[in-house]
């Protein structure tokens, strides 16, 4: 991560831990990055064939 004097820090972790963050909003990806999406996420599956309509999903609450 970079800090706000362009010196960077290296933090020890899984991809998994890092994405967990990211998404919790903490800034992961850099000086003040933190973002945070309140709300479940929202998939959409497009049609596999004709006549076929566009499928929309939800995910949890984002209560974690």
């Amino acid at each position: 991560m970079q800090g706000s004097e362009g010196d960077w820090v290296g933090h020890a972790m899984t991809f998994a831990e890092w994405l967990y963050r990211y998404l919790m909003g903490q800034e992961m990806a850099g000086w003040d990055s933190a973002v945070f999406y309140p709300g479940p996420v929202e998939l959409e599956y497009p049609p596999t064939g004709p006549g076929q309509r566009t499928q929309v999903a939800y995910g949890p609450e984002r209560g974690m």
